[in-house]
């Protein structure tokens, strides 16, 4: 059974993995493009793209690092150190999609008024 465990839980690991590289290769860089046509400030866009990155990135990392504890493996277990860090980043990701939807609103209407 804990050989069973394991190997399903490496699965959901490199499923992670593959679903956080498409996102970070393919959609995000997608969604720069969109965003680039619509809104005239690049820097604005930039900036929103990468902090998307970094959220994905994130939020993996928290799913690798409770998958990897899942696998019951007394090393792998101590990754549950940084799992704090990282749930506090998690904690203030509404309010800055709360500061980004704003901004991009305002942008937004700044570019179509020119």
């Amino acid at each position: 059974m804990s050989a069973e465990i394991f190997i399903v839980n490496l699965v959901k690991i490199i499923s992670v993995v593959v679903a956080g590289h498409i996102i970070l290769t393919k959609i995000i860089p997608l969604l720069d493009n969109i965003l680039k046509g619509l809104i005239k400030d690049n820097k604005v866009v930039d900036g929103f793209t990468s902090l998307l990155g970094i959220l994905v990135i994130v939020l993996a990392s928290v799913k690798i690092i409770e998958f990897a504890i899942a696998t019951g493996n007394k090393v792998i277990g101590y990754l549950d150190v940084l799992k704090p860090g990282l749930e506090l980043i998690l904690s203030l990701v509404p309010y800055f999609g709360y500061l980004f939807g704003a901004l991009v609103l305002i942008i937004a209407v700044r570019s179509f008024k020119k």
